[in-house]
């Protein structure tokens, strides 16, 4: 039976796995009606399970609606679309963004 040399498994692997061109920004670095995919978050354990709690997981949709306090995106995607959540500044920096393009 043939195998798979590790350069053919890596290659595999990297063809499964959706590839992001642009690096993580803070939420905050979005402008109104951008759209971006939540990568990860600098918040403590505790913020992170209130994140995970409304919905802002890794990989989940998101979209700008407005900057300020507080920071208002929506999510879209598999939560059903329309949900708009508002973050305090303070924790939407935290939250790391993939900007879609």
């Amino acid at each position: 039976m043939p195998t798979m040399s590790a350069q053919s498994a890596q290659s595999a692997r990297n063809a499964s796995t959706p590839r992001v061109n642009s690096k993580a920004v803070p939420l905050t670095q979005l402008t109104r009606g951008q759209r971006g995919r939540i990568d990860c978050t600098a918040a403590g354990s505790e913020d992170c399970s209130m994140l995970r709690a409304m919905g802002l997981r890794p990989d989940v949709s998101i979209q700008m609606c407005r900057l300020g306090e507080p920071c208002i995106i929506s999510l879209t995607g598999d939560c059903g679309g329309g949900c708009r959540i508002g973050l305090a500044k303070d924790i939407a920096s935290r939250v790391m963004i993939h900007i879609d393009e």
